[in-house]
């Protein structure tokens, strides 16, 4: 008597499973920010910069546009309960930049 193999769902733990930010792997997303440098200006704003490897950098190019559609989406569902305006697209995407940090490092 076989035994049969057990259902496909079953077969992987979540381990086997990739953990994914925005669609792309936390991994690869938390080795392509850890080479970005902040340094204070004189009016109080913060310059990031760094040079991301060209094999990191796409992923977090991608990771971000996910999460700006995201926050486009918001903002679309909330002006039509006539809440604030749609933020600009600066302000977009320094929102979606802190939003994917806060992704990332969440473990």
């Amino acid at each position: 008597m076989s035994e049969e193999p057990p259902p496909e769902e079953s077969r992987f733990d979540e381990s086997d499973r990739p953990d994914l930010v925005a669609g792309e792997a936390r991994s690869d997303l938390r080795e392509a920010l850890s080479v970005l440098r902040t340094r204070r200006l004189d009016d109080g704003s913060l310059e990031l910069s760094g040079e991301i490897p060209e094999r990191l950098a796409e992923p977090l190019v991608r990771a971000m546009s996910w999460v700006q559609d995201e926050l486009r989406l918001d903002d679309a569902a909330r002006a039509v309960h006539g809440g604030p305006e749609p933020r600009a697209e600066g302000h977009l995407r320094a929102d979606a930049l802190m939003a994917l940090i806060l992704r990332v490092t969440d473990t």
